[in-house]
């Protein structure tokens, strides 16, 4: 390698206050530079300014989400835990979704035209606001109980295995619910912003209407049925008249005894009473006005056709006495399973004594036998008594042949319709009272819309973070910018004095 390409291969060595300059090559051979020293020592100089600049954009890039927040339509979602709160058919309280009825409540019937028209009939809103679009804001979310739970996250792992044995039995699983669900309303109505008080007003109205709607689709449920005023008096003999106004008479009161404590506890605010005051109510007019009536229609046999209610009567004793004869075949045969049934066997080993200790056990069909048999020998005790009423009343009817005060006993028999009837309307309206309260319990006394959107700090807070760092590196861009265009500046006038002097 030759002395001339090693010298120009040396590295060069920089002294203590050197510089490095960026030189552009002009078409005319003039050189121009740049001390890039020079910009970091006027950017120095003026870095109290631009300290204040560098405040002043990062307030700014804190501020303008702010303001964007406020001139743009947030989203607020606003909702309700509802808790069902009545009872089945079969007494019990409500524990899963289930309608009054004892079938499946159908929720989508909280979305139908129906109640949301009458949730938007009690408000009062900036905008007008169609069902359609309510209706797309509503979301509707049942919870599972922790039985599905659990099935739902054992049914997520089987499809990872992607078998036919996997989906076959991912298809009988069957998810069941507890007796809440949630119902959240965005405010996603376009042009229409409602502030969140507007928003909770408008979910508690449609929870409201929804009640209302279950009130007035199971409300016959929970009322008494009439069964005094179909009573005809003057198309039916008095002592038929007699017999359907003791039964609905015991009705009455057995609707009002198979209702919950709590229910009977409760107490009307228009006249005070409950149904136990009612039941002490039928009662008295039970004993005073209905079998006062019927004893003494009966014991002097007063009808106005004889033969016609003998028959009457006959054709009821004939099905009673089949019915009974029916229940007795049916007992015949369970005590028969019942009594050559061998219970099952458990051995139970005890390791400490070295003995075996056997137990017996019933199954659950000889429970459900057991069950049976009791209820046979309660309809067949009342088949008795009603078998025996039915001859009292042929043998009277058959050896009597009175037929005065027909005319006294249709009047008496008036009255005490007229009486019973009164009676009834106290316990409808009473339980009407009871039924028109609302049908779901939440978790806030009054309203129930509980609002989910984040604060106005809160929903806007990493926005805020991102605008500081963005007026940061702003500041800091302007900060060196006018530190290279004073630089710039100065190079040009070196330039121009070098071509003056020349």
């Amino acid at each position: 390698m030759s002395d001339n390409y090693q010298d120009r291969v040396t590295p060069l060595s920089f002294e203590k206050d050197s510089q490095i300059n960026v030189v552009v090559n002009r078409p005319d051979g003039e050189e121009s530079g740049i001390d890039l020293m020079r910009v970091f020592h006027v950017m120095r100089v003026k870095r109290r300014v631009y300290a204040w600049v560098l405040i002043l954009c990062m307030v700014l890039g804190m501020c303008a989400p702010l303001l964007m927040y406020q001139w743009q339509a947030h989203m607020v979602r606003v909702s309700s835990v509802v808790t069902l709160n009545y009872k089945l058919p079969s007494g019990k309280t409500v524990s899963s979704l289930t309608a009054p009825d004892g079938k499946e409540l159908d929720l989508s019937q909280l979305t139908s035209a129906y109640v949301l028209q009458g949730a938007l009939d009690q408000v009062s809103l900036p905008s007008a606001v169609t069902v359609s679009r309510l209706r797309d804001n509503i979301r509707i979310d049942r919870i599972l109980t922790e039985e599905s739970r659990r099935q739902q996250e054992v049914a997520s792992k089987m499809l990872q295995d992607k078998t036919n044995a996997a989906y076959t039995q991912l298809q009988s699983v069957k998810l069941t619910y507890i007796n809440q669900f949630i119902v959240a309303l965005d405010n996603g109505f376009g042009g229409v912003n409602l502030s969140d008080s507007d928003l909770r007003n408008l979910l508690d109205q449609v929870l409201k209407s929804y009640n209302a709607y279950l009130a007035k689709t199971y409300a016959d449920m929970y009322l008494p049925a009439d069964e005094v005023s179909i009573i005809d008096v003057d198309s039916l003999d008095v002592m038929e008249s007699l017999d359907l106004l003791r039964d609905a008479m015991d009705n009455l009161y057995s609707y009002c005894d198979s209702k919950p404590k709590d229910i009977r506890a409760y107490r009307s605010w228009s006249d005070g009473r409950s149904l136990e005051d009612l039941k002490v109510y039928i009662e008295t007019l039970q004993s005073v006005n209905v079998d006062y009536l019927y004893s003494y229609v009966y014991a002097n046999s007063i009808a106005e056709d004889r033969n016609t209610m003998i028959s009457k009567y006959q054709y009821r004793l004939r099905n009673a006495q089949q019915s009974l004869a029916e229940i007795n075949g049916n007992i015949a045969t369970m005590k028969a399973i019942i009594d050559s049934y061998k219970p099952d066997q458990i051995f139970v080993d005890n390791q400490s004594s070295d003995t075996t200790k056997a137990t017996k056990v019933t199954t659950d069909y000889y429970n459900q036998l057991v069950l049976e048999l009791a209820s046979d020998y309660r309809s067949a005790a009342s088949l008795e008594i009603r078998i025996a009423d039915l001859e009292d009343k042929i043998s009277a009817l058959q050896t009597g042949n009175t037929t005065k005060d027909i005319a006294e006993a249709k009047e008496e028999l008036r009255r005490a319709i007229d009486v019973c009837s009164e009676a009834y309307r106290q316990v409808y309206d009473h339980m009407q009272e009871i039924v028109e309260r609302p049908f779901y319990t939440t978790y806030l006394e009054f309203s129930s819309a509980q609002g989910e959107a984040e604060g106005f700090l809160g929903t806007n807070v990493k926005k805020m973070a991102v605008g500081a760092v963005a007026g940061a590196f702003i500041a800091c861009g302007l900060w060196f910018v006018s530190a290279f265009v004073a630089e710039l500046k100065r190079a040009n006038r070196r330039v121009s004095g070098r071509k003056e002097v020349d």
